[in-house]
């Protein structure tokens, strides 16, 4: 049975695969929960320890893995890839400072960063994980 190319450029049997072996919207939702972790701790409602240091660390994080492995490079002529791997950069590194911030008694500034640079990062990480996910159910 022949492969029919899709609009998208991958052909069928290559998305189920790419579907198999990336998990894309539950990558999207561990970064659901991290935010919402560190939303907690802004907020004030929240005694969960969490370090600065392990959250600006990308590379722990499984999705880096994904981005930087050879199951990603199917995408990386898409500007979302680029945009993706750039978001999660920064959502890491935001999430550090906010955490130093709050450690250090400025929750203001915790609360300044958390709504804006590093939500906008984090919509940048869902925005650009659902493009990517779209080319593998076209």
């Amino acid at each position: 049975m022949q492969a029919s190319v899709t609009a998208s450029g991958f052909d069928y049997d290559c998305k189920q695969g790419l579907r198999e072996c990336l998990n894309i919207v539950a990558a999207a939702q561990v970064h659901v929960v991290w935010k919402n972790r560190l939303g907690n701790h802004v907020h004030g409602v929240s005694l969960e320890p969490l370090g600065a240091v392990l959250l600006g660390q990308d590379g722990v994080c499984q999705l880096q893995h994904l981005i930087n492995g050879a199951a990603f490079s199917a995408f990386r002529e898409m500007d979302e890839f680029w945009k993706l791997r750039e978001a999660h950069q920064k959502f890491h590194q935001l999430a550090s400072v906010v955490i130093e911030k709050l450690n250090g008694g400025d929750h203001q500034g915790a609360g300044t960063l958390f709504e804006n640079e590093y939500s906008l990062a984090f919509h940048d990480i869902i925005g650009s994980l659902s493009a990517i996910n779209r080319q593998l159910l076209e």
